[in-house]
């Protein structure tokens, strides 16, 4: 096993517990000062099918999950053989089948856990069990290990700390060879550590961005948005609704956006489409609102459990008609808080819809990261306009920025009508040719203010680099951590986190460099579609997957040095 990471991977049928599992180790792991990066694949099944949970942990820090696996644990048989390009002469593959059958290529050992779990008394104790061997392999604190079972089990602790014990006496008579050498750094607490994935980053920057009011409905890979809020709506008095489907919930948002409340919802692919016509309301409209859109492999039903990047110009060009909007992509559950909360100050200061646009990956992949419960970011509200001048009005044309004079129901002396008509500057509904001119054109120019605001791009390596990497999203980890293996300065890394309002400065910095690829999981390559449409760009290549896996490491380190 390597020295500075280690992959640790569970398979087995759904319903065993498989993410539970990984999720105890995860907190075990930050327990004892290390980091990590988890990814989970699952079928759209509730029970049986082939489901993984993998992460990569390590004493530095973490930025994606590393394809080659060091330590597999089989839940039940036959599920190993889809794997065998991720193991080595190295790793260690738990098994309860017959070493007689198994390939030699690789150390297969005996574990019977079904057995084991027999002992004990519950068969669903069979992820505990793999934490119990993998705790003697790795020479994790016991009492750390029965601490974070208690906490988070409550009154199924007991039992699956039985179950630990139990796997780990017996790695400790049959596997006492595979031991990893101790570490002083294991005894290391992190206390200030909090774990999270993309899903849950981003509903922390939509608390602490001072959102108030949520509604979805649920779709795989967006819903752990709306299970956290709503856990968390008694405690930071928040209005989290579920309604009928994706239509009501995008109208719902801007109902409240509309009456001063920073508003959100979320969905993917399919449920964003049924929101274009929401989207463009709020355009014409003048709303300011978030919409949360998590990737998933398409067209329609797709495959709705695996990641995705082939939503960036359905984002883009969401909604009929002309308007301005802001599309943001976070690349990591950091960036996932930052733009929750930049998402709503734009969204108060423009006017305008804001899509922060996400993937599977980065929404359901977790890690050990701040402790975003105690940050406190700055908050932009919107701000009521002076109202002396009256009539008043609420889409004013003759302003430098583009954003409108502001207004909510039941403010005195600021009355005025709203619909999804053009209108005039008083809201009154209008066909008149030169309005709807000088209204278009008005509305447009918040995009020449957006420009001043949203997030900068990321310049990673050295701005000497001969080789220059594009991408934008989730990749941008994978990407990191494949620089860090081919440590060699001639590569630099070009992250775009708003994707539209594109920056014309971004070509000063594209053109000093003559071999370019851009990096995209999706397989027409968007993101090259859209700069071209902005300025002349011909990158030297691109690389693309579209599989609804995502990007690895190991995987970019081979394509980019051939």
């Amino acid at each position: 096993m390597s020295s500075k990471l280690i992959t640790v991977k569970f398979a087995g049928p759904a319903g065993l517990g498989i993410k539970t599992g990984g999720q105890l180790l995860s907190q075990i792991l930050v327990k004892h000062g290390l980091n990590f990066c988890d990814y989970n694949e699952y079928p759209s099944l509730v029970r049986g099918g082939h489901n993984t949970y993998q992460l990569t942990f390590s004493l530095d820090q973490v930025l994606a999950p590393f394809y080659q696996v060091d330590i597999f644990f089989s839940l039940s048989p036959k599920h190993w053989q889809s794997h065998l390009a991720e193991f080595s002469k190295n790793t260690l593959i738990f098994t309860e089948e017959d070493s007689k059958t198994l390939p030699k290529t690789s150390n297969f050992l005996f574990l019977p856990i079904k057995e084991l779990a027999a002992k004990v008394g519950n068969p669903l104790v069979q992820n505990t069990l793999c934490l119990g061997v993998l705790a003697y392999l790795l020479n994790l604190d016991k009492k750390i290990s029965h601490d974070v079972i208690n906490q988070y089990l409550g009154k199924n602790a007991a039992i699956n700390i039985t179950a630990f014990d139990l796997a780990y006496d017996y790695a400790a008579k049959k596997f006492s060879q595979f031991v990893s050498t101790k570490s002083k750094a294991l005894t290391l607490l992190r206390s200030n550590s909090l774990i999270c994935d993309g899903n849950e980053a981003f509903g922390w920057g939509f608390i602490k961005g001072g959102g108030t009011f949520y509604a979805a409905y649920p779709m795989t890979p967006a819903t752990g948005v709306l299970h956290f809020l709503a856990q968390k709506q008694d405690e930071y008095k928040l209005t989290v609704v579920h309604p009928e489907d994706e239509i009501a919930a995008a109208n719902l948002a801007a109902g409240a956006a509309f009456a001063g409340a920073k508003a959100a919802t979320g969905t993917s692919g399919g449920g964003f489409a049924l929101m274009n016509e929401a989207i463009s309301f709020c355009a014409v409209a003048e709303i300011g609102m978030v919409y949360y859109l998590v990737s998933r492999p398409g067209p329609a039903t797709g495959m709705p459990t695996w990641t995705s990047q082939g939503d960036l110009l359905h984002a883009v060009n969401s909604g009929h008609g002309e308007f301005p909007l802001v599309v943001l992509a976070p690349g990591d559950r950091q960036e996932s808080f930052d733009f929750a909360v930049a998402s709503l100050n734009l969204a108060s200061q423009l006017q305008t819809p804001v899509i922060v646009l996400s993937d599977k990956f980065l929404g359901e992949s977790g890690s050990n990261n701040k402790d975003y419960s105690k940050i406190k970011p700055k908050i932009i509200s919107p701000e009521i306009s002076d109202l002396k001048t009256l009539p008043f009005s609420r889409y004013f044309l003759k302003t430098k920025t583009g954003i409108s004079p502001l207004s909510f129901p039941g403010t005195p002396n600021g009355q005025f009508l709203s619909n999804s008509y053009e209108h005039d500057e008083s809201g009154f509904s209008t066909e008149d040719g030169q309005i709807a001119t000088a209204m278009v054109k008005k509305r447009q120019q918040k995009l020449v203010t957006a420009k001043k605001l949203v997030p900068k791009v990321n310049f990673f390596g050295n701005s000497k680099a001969k080789k220059l990497i594009i991408s934008w999203g989730s990749t941008k980890g994978p990407i990191i951590e494949a620089l860090k293996l081919i440590n060699d300065e001639k590569y630099a890394f070009l992250q775009l986190t708003c994707l539209w309002p594109i920056n014309p400065n971004l070509q000063h910095i594209i053109n000093g460099f003559k071999d370019i690829t851009v990096i995209e999981a999706n397989s027409t390559g968007q993101l090259t579609t859209l700069l071209k449409s902005q300025f002349n760009f011909l990158p030297s290549r691109q690389l693309l997957k579209s599989v609804g896996r995502p990007f690895f490491p190991e995987e970019l380190v081979v394509k980019l040095s051939t």
